[in-house]
């Protein structure tokens, strides 16, 4: 029987990690579960996703990797058993988009839709971390108060009037879009059925391999085969670095950089290299009139994925807010000049050297500049 389980998202809840472990896995998945995950490199997934939806990711649709979802098909089609695709992109697919892939997997006897999710509390400091990452420039309250405007109240998620395919608004901080799982699953689950979605509940507890095991025991993998180990990287700044990332990046905004260089040296080096190397320091955490909010929010769509008939991998009380133990303490300006100097200091010890002329380069510049000296010396001399 030919089984397609699609992996839609969510973004933030340990996707990468997971598809790196299942890629390194694959051929282990494949002999031991009859597990297909598709693709000539794990890119393809990517590819797949952003080529579904050319509007919405226009700067990423490479006609050079067309053939990326083609290939994937004719490869699921030709095996009879379970196939994954994998790719939070997915979840911006909208519902012509979702037909037309649903029209492409024709093939298969039946699809399942996958959707890993976390609680707004750990969310919302975690995709506000990743939107400085990437050039935005709003504070946490900001960021939070652009999240609260838009969320169309406590019982009714953005759904909103402009439909799934709804684009951020002008002023509106990137979040809902990827991260409004009851109306993502609303979209997609009229396309396979709400017996066939699958939510999987990212564990309170950081660390282990439960969210691991509940996302092969959706898919029916035995995950005791699958023996190949991925690092598990915490790619996450404390509070004072992303403040001091944001406020960097109110100097670096697109009309004073490319971002082909803040990729590299922001991303790439800044970030990647000397601020993950310094472990240590209070993430940001979200508390107060913030997190009395994101509790009542998450109330009500933990509410309405209860009543939709979903099936539940892991415990919807993982979706619920923990109220943190203490309050942490605004960056203040010193910590974050802290942060700068040593970020500096750690710039300066890496760069390359500057380039020095050779000396026999300085000696011709010399033996020229003494002659020009005599020449004007007698020069003068003749007046």
């Amino acid at each position: 029987m030919s089984v397609v389980y699609l992996h839609i998202g969510l973004p933030k809840t340990g996707t990468t990690h997971l598809q790196d472990r299942l890629w390194r896995n694959r051929d282990l998945a494949l002999d031991s579960s009859g597990l297909l995950y598709p693709g000539n490199e794990i890119a393809d997934h990517f590819h797949a996703a952003a080529h579904l939806q050319p509007e919405r990711y226009l700067d990423w649709v490479d006609p050079e990797f067309a053939s990326a979802w083609p290939t994937m098909v004719a490869q699921m089609k030709a095996w009879p058993e379970r196939s994954l695709v994998s790719h939070e992109l997915l979840a911006t697919a909208t519902e012509p988009q979702i037909g037309k892939l649903m029209s492409d997997l024709g093939f298969a006897d039946d699809v399942h839709v996958v959707v890993t999710v976390r609680d707004l509390g750990r969310q919302l400091p975690s995709v506000w971390q990743e939107n400085v990452k990437n050039q935005r420039t709003a504070t946490f309250a900001e960021f939070v108060d652009s999240v609260r405007a838009h969320a169309g109240g406590p019982h009714t998620p953005a759904a909103g009037g402009d439909g799934p395919s709804r684009q951020a608004r002008v002023g509106e901080e990137p979040f809902w879009e990827f991260q409004d799982y009851v109306r993502i699953l609303r979209t997609w689950a009229p396309f396979v059925g709400p017996d066939r979605v699958h939510v999987i509940t990212v564990p309170q507890t950081r660390g282990g391999d439960e969210l691991w095991n509940r996302f092969l025991s959706v898919i029916g993998v035995d995950p005791a085969a699958l023996t190949i180990a991925v690092p598990d990287l915490n790619s996450s700044l404390s509070a004072v670095q992303t403040e001091f990332v944001r406020r960097l990046n109110t100097r670096l905004q697109p009309d004073a950089i490319e971002w082909r260089r803040y990729e590299r040296v922001m991303k790439g080096q800044i970030i990647g290299e000397i601020l993950f190397a310094e472990r240590g320091g209070t993430p940001r955490r979200i508390s107060g009139e913030q997190l009395a909010w994101a509790a009542e929010q998450s109330r009500a769509m933990i509410a309405e994925i209860a009543a939709a008939g979903y099936r539940i991998a892991g415990d919807l009380d993982d979706l619920a807010l923990a109220r943190p133990d203490d309050a942490v303490p605004e960056p203040t300006d010193a910590d974050v000049l802290e942060v700068a100097l040593d970020t500096v200091a750690a710039l300066v010890v890496s760069a390359p050297l500057p380039r020095v002329r050779p000396r026999w380069q300085t000696r011709a510049a010399n033996v020229v500049r003494r002659g020009r000296r005599r020449v004007l010396g007698m020069r003068r001399h003749l007046r």
